[in-house]
Parts: structure tokens; sequence; C-alpha cells
């Protein structure tokens, strides 16, 4: 085994390795000849796939199962490769391939001996289910990776408003990959094949190349992917529930016509520096039209914006790669019996626009180019700095996001009294776009680009401790004093389920309230960092980091089994 192993999966089932792949298969080569085809599976070999290796049980052992556990000379047992997902593939042929299936050189290392492994940060994120994984994957922070070919995508919304900063000279750029893992293929019900061994050859990831990925700079990945039930309708199902929408305002388009409840489905959020692509991602497998029709039936929140927040995304920017299951080699003809995720929606939420109509709506002076020295801008409304972190996402679809931004009174020096930067906690509706602003805030010190995405870290970070009532917030209220309300703990990102119960341990934090208020301005550490698996639930986080900075892991272990991988 030539992999990296990075982790195990929640349940104890598999381990998570990520790595380049071998020539070939011979268990593939087997039963090849036995698959009915119409075309031939390419012989293209992945430049960096994720792979999947199962973990024997003594059941299992003893059992006579699909794929058979090899002893080896020291009465261990070799975890067999059983799903391999292609990331990254070189590119050979500029005009017959399609963008998701060739990647530019800045993706794919700096050298060909060199593994993508070692040198492209990457962030993999599993849901709680144990079904789907989402990818991102980091290259150059410019464009003179490219090969100058038109396969990439590059996203130009159209910028009505100005765009935060973080996108000028510090956008950085990749690729997500949506992916199956082993557990969908029980998902399944309909890929039973004549072959009882392998009952699915192919497999489906959904690609998205060239497009930016703020999330990586952002207090966690975690919040990107959230479990749903509700899926958008589509205008074919229209007629059907159009006489339950509302009559709001002709100007604002709701977000469907309606929702079609499914057992299971994703929603994917890709920070893009003006906002987010919001991704609905359901089984390919389970038809669309399976579920119950519900209409949006809660209340609209207090304000509407002047225009449209929500907007198409990009068309055709993710495409479907079809490969072989345990080899991850690239199949170009019919893909035949495969499974894996598909797009069911996808919108894109413009923060820049949100923001922009809080302070149109609110008319602050400060906010006004009247504050400006240049005379031939008074008068006209001006975007200031601002940052963004998304902090939840509730069942109702309504999506919580912190943001800060600088003052331009203060900038200018015409107040001495004003405050350098302010924030806003906001709640926005996916279905209506009407919004409420649950929290303004104002920081004395807060000025430049670091420490205004310091303060919306733990601005977002503080709204989601008070929401999930861990470390101080498990406290009873009253026992707490008013600048306790601004506490935003230590976190740490490992998923592990052995310290969860300390993040809402009373007794332990109450005994740091009391430290705090007897402590006066001396500092006072908290009992343990809060698990970022206690804040966000829906997914655990997998990444390449120990891989790229040549760090000893000396344990792996699951969340849900006392399985462990110990090395040494």
């Amino acid at each position: 085994m030539q992999d990296a192993i990075l982790a195990m999966d929640r349940f104890g089932s598999y381990l998570i390795g990520i790595g380049t792949n071998e020539s070939g298969s011979n268990r593939t080569n087997q039963f090849l000849s036995d698959v009915s085809i119409s075309q031939p599976i390419a012989a293209r070999i992945p430049r960096l796939s994720l792979k999947f290796y199962g973990i024997p049980s003594p059941s299992i052992l003893t059992k006579n199962e699909i794929i058979p556990f090899q002893p080896s000379v020291r009465n261990t047992v070799t975890s067999p490769l059983i799903l391999s997902i292609p990331f990254l593939l070189e590119s050979h042929s500029k005009s017959t391939e399609s963008r998701c299936i060739s990647d530019p050189a800045s993706l794919l290392g700096n050298s060909q001996s060199s593994s993508p492994a070692a040198e492209i940060p990457i962030h993999v994120l599993l849901s709680d289910d144990g079904a789907l994984g989402v990818a991102f994957l980091l290259q150059s922070s410019s464009f003179d990776g490219w090969d100058g070919s038109d396969r990439g995508r590059t996203l130009n919304h159209s910028r009505t408003f100005s765009f935060s900063p973080s996108i000028q000279e510090k956008d950085v750029l990749g690729k997500i990959v949506i992916f199956p893992t082993p557990l969908m293929m029980t998902f399944n019900s309909n890929m039973e094949s004549k072959h009882p061994h392998h009952s699915c050859l192919l497999t489906a990831s959904l690609h998205c190349s060239n497009l930016r990925i703020a999330g990586f700079s952002a207090h966690t990945t975690r919040n990107l992917l959230w479990s749903t039930s509700l899926v958008p309708v589509t205008k074919a199902s229209q007629n059907i529930i159009k006489q339950n929408r509302g009559t709001g305002d002709h100007d604002i388009t709701p977000l469907c016509d309606g929702f079609r409840r499914v057992l299971s489905a994703y929603i994917l959020f890709n920070d893009e520096d003006d906002g987010y692509r919001i991704t609905w991602i359901t089984n390919a497998n389970i038809s669309n039209d399976e579920g119950d029709l519900v209409h949006q039936h809660s209340s609209p929140l207090s304000h509407k914006p002047q225009c449209n927040i929500l907007q198409n995304p990009d068309e055709n920017a993710w495409e479907k790669c079809f490969s072989e299951a345990d080899t991850g080699r690239i199949h170009h003809g019919e893909s035949g019996n495969c499974f894996g995720p598909e797009i069911s929606y996808e919108r894109y939420l413009r923060v820049d626009a949100l923001l922009n109509d809080i302070l149109h709506r609110r008319q602050f002076f400060l906010f006004k180019e009247k504050s400006v020295p240049n005379e031939s801008l008074k008068g006209r409304m001006m975007m200031p700095e601002f940052f963004y972190n998304l902090v939840s996402v509730s069942n109702e679809l309504q999506v919580t996001i912190a943001i800060v931004f600088s003052n331009l009174a203060a900038s200018c020096h015409t107040s001495k009294k004003s405050p350098p930067s302010l924030g806003v906690v906001v709640m926005v509706s996916l279905w209506d776009q009407s919004y409420n602003e649950l929290k303004w805030v104002q920081h004395p010190s807060c000025r430049g680009e670091a420490a205004l995405k310091g303060w919306c870290h733990e601005l977002a970070m503080n709204w989601r401790m008070r929401g999930c009532g861990v470390g101080i917030f498990c406290v009873d209220k009253t026992k707490l004093l008013p600048t306790h309300q601004n506490w935003a703990g230590e976190i740490h990102e490992c998923n592990i389920d052995e310290d969860l119960d300390d993040d809402i341990n009373e007794p332990l934090w109450e005994n740091h309230v009391s430290q705090l208020r007897s402590g006066g301005r001396n500092l006072i550490l908290p009992p343990k960092h809060i698990s970022m698996s206690s804040l966000y639930t829906s997914a655990d986080m997998v990444s390449n980091q120990a891989v790229n900075n040549a760090i000893p892991v000396k344990r792996i272990i699951s969340r849900k089994s006392p399985i462990e991988l110990i090395y040494g």
C-alpha cells in the first residue's frame, strides 16, 4: 500500500487513504470480460484518488465474503480496496476531454515524481450518515498554472456591488468533487447485478473545477455540508402547487415552486468570496418524483430585499465523471449500471447584495459617500470592506450569516466617536429571500483586513456556541455576566466523541465561569477546547494536513467504534 491513510470513517468500517493509483487491478481484469459494456473502459489512471479500504472484523474472517481478506505472513489481515474515487487526472488531449477529466498543472503538483497528496491542501467532508463525501482541493492562487485551454471554468458573476477584498490577489482557486462512499451502495435497491460479487461496476462523481474556494480561510469547513429532507421542486411541477404560493413582491423571485420531501438529501455551500453557491444533492438512483410534495408554510421574515439576493449560478458548472469502483480508472463509454450523487437544484446567495440592501434600507450616514472628501462621490452609496461566515442552516432552510464591515466614517476621521467596525448577524430565508437582523454589534478597535477577518470568525463561533449551548453557555444564564455573552472558546477539529460530553458538562463550565467572575483581568484558560463535532454534527472533516507538513501520525481512531489504527 503506497497511500497515506488519513482517517477512519465514523463507524469504523473503512480506512480512508489518499495517493496515486497502481497500474492495474487483477481482480478487475478478471471480471471485466464477463460484463457487457458497449464501450471499453479507458486505461486512464488518476494522478490522485481517494480510497476506501475495508476493515476486517472477526465475524467477516469466518465467512465467505464478496472480497476475501488475505492473511499475511505476520498473521495480520490486509484490508481490501473497496472504492477508489478519482480526484485529479493529467491532461493528454486538449481537444477531446472535458474539463472534469483533465486538471491544470497547478493542481497536479510541481513534478511528475511527486504526489499531489503531499503538495495540495485537501479537505474532505463526510456526511453524518456516511453515504456522501465532498472534497475541496486547492490550487495556485493565480491563473498562471492554467494551460491555456478553456476546459477550466472561471466564475464571472455580474458584480453590481463591490466585492469582498479577500477576492483580490489572495483569491484561492480550486476544485470540488462530490462522490459516493461505500455505504451509498447499500442505499441503491435498483443496483442489483447478475454478478453476485459486484453489484455495481462504475461509480459517478461530480467535478467542478476552477472556482474560488474561500472556505479554507473560514473558522471551519464543517459548516459547508448539511443534511436536509427538502429538495426544491423544478418548474416542471409548478402547476401542481402554484396555488400555494404567496403574493409577495413581484420583483423578488421565490427559490422554487415548492419542495419534495425525501428520506435523505444534502445541501452544499461553497464560499466564492461574494456569496455562497448552494447546491442540493440527492442519490442519483432515487427518483426525484418520489416523496411527498409540500409547499413553504413558514411566515416571511421582517425585511424583503429590494432586489434578488438569490441568483442563478453558472450553467453546466458540474460534470459527471464515471470511473471503475476499485481502480478509479476513467470510463468514457456508456455508464450502464452505476451509483453516485446528482445535483438536484442550485442557487447563488449574494452576501454582498444582502449587505448592500441592509445598508441602503437603514441609510446610515456613515456609509454614504458624503463623508468622503471627494466631491464627485457625494450622495452615492459605497460598500465598505466586509467579511462573512456561515453560522447555521435550519430545517426550514433559514440560513444564519455573520457579517462584519469597516466603518467608513471612522476611516475618514469624520467622527471620533464612531466605532471602526460594525457587525450584524442575519437570518435569511432561502424560500422568499426575506431576512431578519438578529443582532448588531460593534468593535472599538478592530481595523484592517486581518483584524476584521478574525473578528468575523469570533462572532460566528460565539453565535454558534450560544445556539448549541456548549462551553460557558451550558451554564445557567443567571450566572453569566453581560461580558460573557461575547465569549468564544478555543476549538479543535478532531473527529472524536471522547470529549463531546465535556463540551456541555455544566459543573465543569460553571467552575470556569466562577473563575472568570473572580479573576478580574487575569487570563483564565478554559478547561478544554470545544470540539467542532459538537457545533456542526452534519459532517466529519478529514484533511491531508499531516501529509503536507510531514507530521507523523501514530493513532487513528473511529468516532463510533472502538477500533484503532496504531503505528509503531
